[in-house]
């Protein structure tokens, strides 16, 4: 690579990693309230009902910050102290004489209403303006991380795509022929520049994808912590939980039968 060539790439190459160096830059400062929130959980065990929040739901692709998959397991966590019950349909109650004394806010919330309210299922626990005190409290403890990654990794590739052209356009037009090529025609810019380009945007591609699930190590410590707090439940209770999410299918509409009209006339 002779002196001119060399110079040209350094400068197209030193944009690229400006680039890149705002984005990050740019990601730092956007992530910094979520980082702070991360460094205070990360030595402690993760909360299962924040926890469960950001999972989203039991399965590993299911979207984060679900407000259902949260109020599914505080019933769980309830069940599983035996101070309510569930029944096949289900719905859930408070045994008599159950004080369901609980430090947590949440599950205190979901007693007083379960009781008060003669229980629930928990797409009514999450619809109905009865249960309104129960949502406040389970929304507050969703953890204050973003859903999706954002978009890095499109500018990344956008750059990575004009530093491949431009700097190949540039060599050509200043008459440098391509490094490496026993041909010193600058013409073989216009096909070089596609593996410049494919070497630079593996570069881009190494940010996660916009829809991605930001925090990885976080979310590894919510799928133990929920793990963690709901051993003990039986396949069928877990069935039950998922059947009271479930919004109840419309009765079907009662068919109308017309009253059949008298004939006129006879035989």
């Amino acid at each position: 690579m002779n002196g001119g060539t060399a110079w040209i790439a350094a400068g197209w190459l030193l944009g690229f990693t400006a680039v890149n160096a705002g984005l990050y830059a740019a990601w730092w400062r956007r992530t910094r309230d979520e980082r702070k929130f991360l460094r205070g959980v990360r030595s402690a065990d993760a909360d299962p009902i924040q926890a469960a929040w950001w999972l989203g739901g039991s399965w590993s692709s299911a979207s984060p910050q679900q407000e259902r998959y949260a109020a599914e397991v505080a019933v769980g966590l309830l069940v599983l102290a035996e101070d309510a019950g569930i029944d096949r349909d289900g719905r859930i109650t408070v045994p008599l004489g159950r004080l369901g004394r609980h430090g947590d806010p949440v599950l205190a919330a979901l007693v007083t209403l379960l009781r008060r309210h003669k229980g629930a299922t928990v797409y009514e626990l999450l619809t109905d303006p009865r249960f309104q005190r129960f949502r406040k409290v389970l929304r507050s403890r969703r953890p204050p991380l973003r859903r999706w990654f954002g978009s890095y990794r499109v500018p990344a590739l956008t750059a990575a795509f004009v530093t491949a052209f431009g700097m190949s356009l540039h060599a050509m037009l200043t008459r440098h022929g391509v490094p490496g090529l026993p041909d010193r025609d600058p013409g073989w810019w216009t096909t070089a520049w596609i593996g410049l380009w494919a070497v630079l945007a593996a570069v881009a591609a190494l940010w996660p994808r916009e829809l991605s699930r930001p925090w990885p190590r976080f979310t590894r410590n919510c799928r133990a912590a929920v793990a963690r707090a709901l051993t003990g439940m039986s396949p069928d209770t877990s069935r039950r939980v998922s059947i009271s999410s479930s919004k109840p299918s419309d009765p079907p509409a009662p068919t109308v039968v017309a009253d059949a009209k008298p004939r006129v006339g006879g035989d």
